[in-house]
């Protein structure tokens, strides 16, 4: 476990560590640990004069949010970005063009959208919905942006999902049309992100990139909202289980300086075999290797080096099966 006391004094020296006039890319950023993550980015960036994507769904509620942003960072620039849908990967991807339409260089990647649901929810594009806002989408605007964060000298890529839960794979049903249930969902899209994550990093050009799969574990005030649940069922929930999140769970606002942490603390950087800084003060990532890549980030910012079923599809060669398959995806909806 690393102490908030810790994660903060990481986060104040922001200012040093960090080069002049960062990017920044938020998907998800309008509200739960999203949008603790990036007021935390506003808060500690106010003399670096950051570029800021604000990725959502209304226009208005954008405008309100880059108002109250500004108000703690006038040196910011924050750009708001529609996105209508995110659970179309087509509506991910146009917003992904429109960002990269935009930058030089990208230094920061932070995804965190999702919901939870009882049922599949097909999409017009074939996809389960959750399945699609959580694992699709994201990797889509990872996949599109790749040019920019290959021209940052340290690019981070932050996706806030399940890191170090990866559960079943179920490679035959890999939309989960016939095993879909809540839990075959998360965990399947947690095995997907951090599988994708692997190969990805192997990609030339891809050296340098930094990629966390975050696991938030509990946060009180982000709500519990769990859609095909029966209206009473979630009325009890709201008034049980919801006020022990808040009272046992972190807040949004530490959740988010975590994952800021996460994002911009030296110990995540990578590394290549033979760097000079090799294994110092470095994190282990998913093979055990200090700074290699690919790293399962937990709530209190610990760090997993594998789990089970993780090492059980590296060995396989799931990576790049997961890989393929998602690019596969992309060349059937044309994007």
């Amino acid at each position: 476990m690393v102490a908030i006391k810790q994660i903060l004094a990481s986060n104040l020296k922001l200012s040093t560590a960090l080069p002049s006039s960062p990017t920044a890319v938020f998907v998800g950023g309008t509200n739960g640990i999203g949008l603790g993550a990036l007021k935390a980015f506003t808060k500690h960036t106010t003399t670096l004069s950051p570029t800021v994507y604000i990725v959502g769904r209304s226009p208005s509620s954008l405008q309100t949010l880059i108002t109250s942003l500004s108000a703690i960072n006038p040196s910011a620039t924050f750009i708001p970005i529609q996105a209508k849908d995110l659970t179309l990967v087509k509506d991910a991807a146009a917003a992904a063009t429109e960002i990269a339409s935009k930058i030089e260089k990208l230094d920061l990647l932070i995804m965190s959208p999702g919901f939870v649901s009882l049922y599949r929810e097909n999409t017009p594009e074939g996809i389960d919905s959750t399945q699609a806002i959580r694992f699709y989408s994201r990797m889509h605007f990872l996949t599109t942006l790749t040019p920019a964060l290959q021209k940052s000298p340290s690019p981070r890529v932050v996706s806030v999902l399940a890191g170090g839960q990866e559960g079943e794979l179920f490679e035959e049903d890999m939309l989960l049309e016939k095993k879909y249930s809540l839990m075959n969902a998360a965990g399947q899209s947690a095995s997907l992100m951090s599988l994708f994550f692997e190969a990805y990093k192997n990609q030339p050009g891809n050296e340098k990139i930094s990629l966390i799969h975050l696991f938030p574990g509990i946060v009180g005030g982000t709500g519990l909202a769990i859609k095909g649940l029966p209206g009473f069922v979630q009325f009890l929930m709201n008034w049980t289980v919801v006020p022990l999140m808040k009272l046992f769970g972190q807040t949004p606002e530490e959740s988010g300086e975590r994952v800021l942490y996460a994002a911009t603390s030296d110990k995540f950087r990578r590394v290549q075999a033979g760097d000079a800084s090799e294994g110092a003060e470095l994190e282990k990532g998913t093979d055990g290797k200090a700074g290699s890549g690919v790293f399962l980030v937990q709530g209190d910012s610990s760090v997993l080096t594998e789990n089970k079923k993780l090492k059980e599809y590296k060995e396989a060669g799931k990576a790049d099966f997961v890989y393929k398959h998602t690019l596969e995806q992309y060349e059937r909806l044309g994007v």
